[in-house]
């Protein structure tokens, strides 16, 4: 949507060049169930996890509709000679490819019709990795839309189907303080992989 893509190229065009924001305190706790492979950080942004993971060894598609904050990222990843692909495109209308990943990563984008395309992108035995914003949220900060928020229990509703290794919901400590947040490491059923 040409709104939602005009609204996340103000925002990271208005930042100026600085550091990413550090990476999810949640994907750097479990970073290490992800095994040896290619990741997708889907609404990566300016690439504050897409970094994160190239620094550890993993290749990253990084998908956000924002050329802005690509721009950023590739800037960066090239600098440090990192194996990151970024690709410009609205995550509602972009087909992933099917037991590519092996973990896929969504941290603070909520598009409910995601959650299907991140569990069939990921490998039998690779995980997905999901942090994003609860109802309550919108009493303390942004988002305050409802279509952007989960209601209690729907995360893990749409994973009902894998191994939930890990669920967290609540008002949590983040990188940014107190946020309220619904949180899941869920790993594909069928053939484990070594993690790394």
């Amino acid at each position: 949507m040409r709104a939602d893509r005009d609204r996340w190229e103000h925002r990271y065009g208005s930042r100026g060049r600085h550091a990413a924001d550090p990476p999810s305190q949640f994907l750097q706790t479990f970073r290490h169930l992800i095994a040896p492979g290619p990741v997708l950080d889907a609404a990566a942004g300016d690439g504050r996890n897409s970094l994160y993971l190239a620094r550890h060894g993993h290749p990253v598609d990084a998908i956000d509709i924002s050329f802005t904050g690509l721009q950023y990222l590739t800037a960066v990843a090239r600098a440090e000679h990192l194996p990151v692909r970024a690709l410009q495109a609205d995550l509602e209308e972009f087909p992933l490819p099917r037991d590519h990943y092996a973990a896929a990563v969504n941290i603070r984008y909520l598009q409910r019709t995601l959650f299907d395309a991140l569990k069939r992108a990921v490998r039998p035995g690779g995980i997905v990795i999901c942090e994003t914003f609860l109802i309550e949220q919108r009493l303390i900060g942004h988002p305050t839309n409802p279509e952007h928020l989960l209601r209690h229990g729907e995360l893990l509703s749409y994973f009902e189907d894998f191994e939930v290794l890990a669920a967290q919901e609540g008002r949590l400590e983040t990188e940014v303080g107190p946020t309220y947040l619904g949180r899941l490491v869920a790993r594909r059923p069928g053939a484990r992989q070594i993690c790394g």
